[in-house]
C-alpha cells in the first residue's frame, strides 16, 4: 500500500460558463457525478471549487491512485493548463467523509480573494500562503449539497467514503445520487432558460 498524499491542483474551464441563475453549472454537475461515481473504488476523498472560470481541486488518497487520475485529468477536454500547486504526504484524510465535495462560488470565497487583493478567481496568482487558505476553507466550508440548517454531515449529495470497503455498494449510491444531482442542475437551467 502507497504512502496517502494530498495534492492540490488547479486548471482553467475549456467551456463557456452556463447562466448564472443555474443551481450547479451543468459542466461541473456532470464532472462532480463522475468524481462522485468513481472516487470511492479508487479510494480518494476530495473537494472541488470552481469560480470564474478556474478549477481548484484537493484530492486525498495512495499515491498511486492519485498519478492514476491526475494521467487521466490531464488528458480530459473539458480543462486545460492543469498545474499542480502542492503534493505532500499526509497521515490522515481531512475530506474523508467526501467522496467530492463540492464548494459553489461563496461569499466566504470572495472575502478570502478580497483579502488577498484578487477580485477575480485566478488561483494561478495563488502564492503558497493564499493555497494553504483556500485549502483550509474548502475544508472547514460546509458543502453546497449539504442542508441549510450547516449541518456538518455529508448529505445526500455527498457520498461518504469508508476507506474502502465494500466500494461497490458506495459507487452505486454515488452514481445514484450524481443522476439525482444531474437532474436537478438540468431542472434549474431550464427553469432559468423560461425567464
Amino acid at each position: 500500500m502507497s504512502p496517502s498524499q494530498r495534492i492540490v491542483y488547479i486548471s482553467k474551464a475549456s467551456f463557456a460558463g452556463a447562466d448564472r441563475a443555474a443551481t450547479v453549472e451543468p459542466e461541473i454537475g456532470r464532472i462532480l457525478m463522475q468524481s462522485r461515481r468513481n472516487n470511492p473504488a479508487r479510494g480518494l476523498v476530495g473537494a472541488l471549487y470552481y469560480g470564474d472560470g478556474h478549477f481548484f481541486q484537493v484530492l486525498e488518497g495512495e499515491a498511486g491512485s492519485i498519478d492514476v487520475l491526475l494521467d487521466t485529468l490531464r488528458k480530459d477536454p473539458r480543462h486545460h493548463d492543469l498545474t499542480v500547486l502542492s503534493r505532500r504526504p499526509i497521515e490522515q484524510a481531512s475530506f474523508t467523509g467526501w467522496s467530492m465535495k463540492y464548494v459553489a462560488a461563496a461569499d466566504e470565497v470572495r472575502r478570502l480573494l478580497a483579502s488577498f487583493g484578487h477580485r477575480h478567481f485566478d488561483p494561478y496568482r495563488f502564492d503558497s500562503n493564499q493555497i494553504a487558505a483556500m485549502v483550509g476553507l474548502l475544508q472547514h466550508r460546509p458543502s453546497t449539497a449539504e442542508s441549510p440548517a450547516g449541518d456538518a454531515t455529508p448529505s445526500a449529495g455527498d457520498v461518504p467514503f469508508d476507506g474502502g470497503r465494500d466500494g461497490a455498494r458506495l459507487a452505486r449510491r454515488a452514481f445514484g445520487v450524481a443522476v439525482a444531482a444531474l437532474l436537478f442542475s438540468l431542472l434549474a437551467m431550464v427553469l432559468a432558460w423560461r425567464r
